[in-house]
């Protein structure tokens, strides 16, 4: 009777012990921004993904990393059929359906670039305003370029081979690009050249869990937890760690910066 007795609690605790040993899981996506955040050897590595693990595993909970495009990821985020997406800049319409935690800022410098063949020149933005401009599906720029769009002729495409062939081709005229946008392929192309026109702006840049997602329930424990790393100077001292310029620890402004 007592053998009994002890297998019918045993079965009753079973359950809650399986429960409290299974960690949560969270999805992420990487995504391409060497030095920043890459995958290699089916590992999301640089410290833009080591931030994100350090606070996941402060939750007690685990991160499950898949390589992902960026188009594809912004839009399951609007979904939620991801929980977590790194590294990357607002806007108001992002604003909708993600909420971001902020890492720190930057100040991105955006180029141009033409044909070298091409007698082209663009001094300032109105200047841009004639030309066909090559840019990449679901990439925020700069608020100069984003917000007003409505005045250019915008092209987009999926990766940056798409656009310098079309810059090639003869099907786009400009192509615009940043260093958090694989620029250096643009730069290191004899066959184009940069326009005297560089927007330079301050830039916020976060990690984000859609709103969407099941597990954004944890979101005011992760704000919690990134901004004690930021403020103490955590999150810079890990950039450091990977010989990586870490974003600026300046106060939050107006989603309009960033």
């Amino acid at each position: 009777m007592r053998l009994i007795l002890i297998i019918v609690i045993s079965c009753l605790f079973l359950p809650q012990a399986r429960a409290e040993t299974s960690a949560i899981v969270w999805q992420a996506h990487c995504r391409d921004r060497h030095p920043v955040i890459y995958f290699e050897n089916g590992e999301c590595k640089g410290p833009g993904a080591a931030v994100i693990n350090q606070v996941i595993t402060r939750l007690g909970h685990k991160v499950n990393w898949s390589n992902v495009p960026w188009a594809r990821t912004i839009k399951v985020a609007e979904t939620g059929q991801v929980d977590l997406i790194p590294v990357h800049s607002m806007t108001p319409e992002r604003n909708d359906f993600l909420d971001p935690m902020l890492l720190g800022y930057d100040k991105r410098y955006v180029y141009y670039f033409a044909l070298t063949n091409r007698q082209l020149e663009a001094k300032n933005f109105d200047e841009l305003k004639p030309y066909i401009i090559g840019a990449l599906r679901g990439a925020f720029y700069c608020p100069q370029f984003n917000d007003n769009q409505n005045q250019l002729k915008v092209s987009f495409v999926n990766d940056n081979g798409q656009l310098i062939n079309m810059l090639k081709a003869g099907r786009i005229d400009l192509a615009i690009t940043s260093e958090q946008h694989e620029m250096q392929f643009f730069a290191n192309d004899p066959q184009l050249k940069q326009m005297e026109y560089v927007d330079i702006s301050k830039n916020g840049r976060y990690f984000s869990i859609p709103l969407m997602s099941p597990l954004h329930q944890y979101a005011k424990q992760v704000h919690q937890i990134v901004d004690d790393m930021r403020t103490s100077g955590e999150i810079t001292r890990l950039f450091e760690s990977y010989g990586v310029e870490p974003p600026l620890n300046l106060t939050e402004s107006p989603l309009a910066t960033h």
